[in-house]
C-alpha cells in the first residue's frame, strides 16, 4: 500500500506531540527546551484558545501564558523573554516571562481582515522585526470581504498605506449586501477606502505608521517603532540568514473580490528599506501584463497614480498559492547543505484561481535562494484526511544542536469552495532527521 507521503531519501519522521489546536510558532529557548505556541484562531468557524505551551522532553505538555488575543501569529525568545505578536483588529506585541506574566509592549497594528501579522524575530542588531499584513487581497475592499464577514464588524475598516500614495481614481462596482433594505443596491467602492467609498483621480491615500503590508523593527521595549519596507501584500514568514540579512516570504495575489488578480507566486525577499510593488505588482511585475488577467475578468489596471521605484525583485518565486510560510536555514552538515534554506508550504485554501483545481503545496521544500533551485523535501500526497504524517506544515526550526529539524503541523483544515472546515486537536510537532 502506498504511503500517504513522501520524504527525501535518506530521513525518517517522528511525532512528537499531537493533539495540538491550530499551533503557528515554533521556538527553543537557551536550555534547548522547545515552546509551541497555538493561534487561537483559524480560517472558518473557529475560535479557541491563544497560548504558549512548553513540550518538555518528557512529552509532559505545560501551558505557560495564555489570554492573548487571536492569531497568535509568532513568538520568539530573545533574552530572558518571550516576545509574541498578535494579529486582531488590535495588534499588539507581548513581552512574556517564563512564569508567564504578560506586558503588551506595542499596540494598535492593523491586522484583522484578511491578513494579520507575522514571524517575529530578533536581528544582528538586537531590534526585533515583524510585520502586518494587508486587510484585502489587492487594496479594495470588496464582496469577498463582506461575505467573510469582517466588513460587518468594521464598516469603515480598509488598508492604510505606509506612505503617500496618489491614486488613479479607478472605483470598483459590486453588489451591496450590506443595504439590507434594498437586494438590488450596489456599491462602488475606491482603493484605500472603506466599501462604499469612492476615490478620485489624484486623490492621495496618507501614509501613516500604524499601515498595512508592512515590516517593522522596534527595540525589545517597544519603543522606536519604524517601517523597514512597504508595498508587501502578506508576509508571514521572517528570518535572518548567516549574512546577517534580513528574509521574508509574502503570499501573492488572489483570484478574488473586485479587482482580482490570477497566477501570483509566492514571493521570497531580501528584505531592503524600501516600496516592493503591492498593490500594483505582483512578486515584482506589474499586474497590467496579461499573465496577470483572470479568465472572464477584465485585465487588472494600476490603481496609483504614480508608483515609488521598486526596491527588490524576488529571489525566488513560489508556486502560485502553495502558501509558502515560515523557514529557518541548515546549520550542521550532519543534517543538509550548509545554510541551505527549508520552507514550510502550508497549501491551497478554496478553490480561488481558474488554476488551482488541484491541491497546491502541502509540503516542505529546501532551496538555494542565490540559484534559485527549489527542490521538495516532504510531500503530503493525501491532504485533507489526516494520517501518521504531517498535514499542513506551517513552520519550520532546527534544533539547537542542528541535527533535526522540527515541523509545527497546523492540522486538517479542510477546503472546499468558498470555505474552511477546521478540525480543532489535529495540530502537531514533527521531527525529521538522518536515518
Amino acid at each position: 500500500m502506498k504511503r500517504g507521503y513522501w520524504l527525501n531519501q535518506g530521513y525518517e519522521l517522528e511525532r512528537i506531540v499531537s493533539g495540538l489546536t491550530f499551533p503557528a510558532s515554533i521556538v527553543f529557548d537557551d536550555d534547548g527546551e522547545m515552546y509551541v505556541g497555538e493561534a487561537g484562531f483559524s480560517y472558518g468557524p473557529a475560535v479557541e484558545e491563544a497560548r504558549i505551551l512548553h513540550i518538555r522532553k518528557n512529552g509532559k505538555i505545560c501551558k505557560i501564558a495564555s489570554g492573548f488575543e487571536g492569531p497568535l501569529t509568532g513568538f520568539a525568545w530573545h533574552q530572558g523573554y518571550f516576545y509574541v505578536v498578535t494579529g486582531s483588529f488590535n495588534g499588539k506585541v507581548y513581552r512574556v516571562s517564563r512564569t508567564g506574566e504578560k506586558e503588551i509592549i506595542i499596540q494598535g497594528l492593523r491586522g484583522g481582515g484578511d491578513h494579520y501579522t507575522s514571524e517575529i524575530v530578533f536581528g544582528p542588531d538586537g531590534k526585533m522585526y515583524f510585520a502586518v499584513g494587508t486587510t484585502t487581497n489587492s487594496a479594495v475592499v470588496g464582496m469577498d470581504n463582506v461575505l467573510n464577514g469582517w466588513v460587518g464588524l468594521k464598516k469603515k475598516y480598509h488598508d492604510v498605506p505606509a506612505r503617500d500614495l496618489k491614486l488613479a481614481g479607478q472605483n470598483f462596482e459590486s453588489p451591496n449586501l450590506l443595504d439590507k433594505t434594498n437586494p438590488n443596491a450596489r456599491a462602488m467602492t475606491g482603493a484605500f477606502r472603506p466599501f462604499g467609498v469612492s476615490c478620485y483621480p489624484g486623490e492621495v491615500a496618507q501614509g501613516q505608521v500604524m499601515a498595512n503590508g508592512v515590516i517593522y523593527r522596534a527595540n525589545p521595549d517597544g519603543s522606536g517603532l519604524e517601517i523597514v519596507a512597504d508595498g508587501m501584500r502578506n508576509v508571514f514568514g521572517l528570518g535572518f540568514l548567516p549574512d546577517g540579512k534580513l528574509y521574508a516570504t509574502s503570499n501573492g495575489f488572489d483570484f478574488r473580490g473586485s479587482r482580482p488578480i490570477e497566477g501570483d507566486w509566492d514571493p521570497f525577499y531580501e528584505v531592503n528599506s524600501g516600496w516592493y510593488g503591492w498593490p500594483d505588482f505582483a512578486s515584482g511585475l506589474p499586474v497590467t501584463l496579461p499573465y496577470f488577467k483572470p479568465e472572464g475578468n477584465a485585465q487588472p489596471e494600476f490603481i496609483l497614480a504614480e508608483h515609488p521605484p521598486i526596491i527588490e525583485q524576488p529571489l525566488i518565486r513560489f508556486k502560485p498559492h502553495s502558501a509558502t510560510q515560515k523557514f529557518d536555514y541548515c546549520r550542521n552538515p550532519l543534517f543538509s547543505t550548509i545554510n541551505e534554506i527549508f520552507f514550510a508550504q502550508f497549501g491551497s485554501g478554496p478553490p480561488i484561481t481558474t488554476d488551482d483545481l488541484e491541491p497546491k503545496g502541502y509540503r516542505i521544500v529546501k532551496a538555494n535562494p542565490y540559484t534559485g533551485q527549489v527542490r521538495d523535501f516532504y510531500i503530503n500526497f493525501n491532504p485533507g484526511k489526516g494520517g501518521n504524517w504531517p498535514e499542513r506544515p506551517l513552520a519550520l526550526r532546527f534544533s539547537p544542536s542542528g541535527e533535526s529539524l522540527f515541523i509545527v503541523d497546523f492540522g486538517i483544515l479542510e477546503a472546499t469552495p468558498g470555505t474552511f472546515i477546521p478540525h480543532s486537536d489535529t495540530g502537531a510537532v514533527w521531527r525529521i532527521k538522518r536515518k
